[in-house]
């Protein structure tokens, strides 16, 4: 049986903030990017009705084959240094968690996110949001 691949990103959402200044206050690259009040498009540019109600800023992580909670760690390792900037966009009204797409070859599959983990996480303020995707979705 193949491995379980593991993809992370960072997802932010904030009510005011323009995703350039979370852009600027984190090292990564950014994948997608919108503002609060802007036109809504889907991912491939496409204008959609209405606008977008919230700032929102992904950036990928991590792509990893084993463990999705050996994976987590790592992510939640990388962010820490910015842990204070990510308290404060929460504490402005923003969100942060941690996007994880778990593709899985068949079968089933499973892993446990230890207390420590999720305590890291949520010390952070990140949330985490889990997508499972079997072999039939690759």
């Amino acid at each position: 049986m193949e491995r379980d691949c593991i993809r992370i990103s960072l997802r932010i959402r904030h009510p005011s903030r323009s995703a350039a200044d979370l852009c600027r206050a984190l090292p990564f690259a950014p994948s997608r990017t919108w503002d609060v009040g802007a036109p809504r498009t889907n991912p491939k540019g496409v204008p959609q009705p209405g606008y977008f109600a919230e700032t929102y800023a992904t950036f990928p992580l991590s792509e990893s084959a084993g463990p999705p909670a050996e994976a987590v760690s790592a992510a939640a390792e990388r962010v820490a240094p910015y842990g204070d900037r990510l308290r404060a966009w929460q504490a402005e009204g923003g969100a942060c968690a941690f996007f994880v797409g778990w593709f899985m070859e068949g079968g089933q599959s499973g892993d446990l996110f230890e207390p420590e983990l999720l305590g890291r996480l949520g010390a952070l303020g990140i949330g985490l949001s889990l997508d499972i995707y079997s072999g039939a979705d690759l």
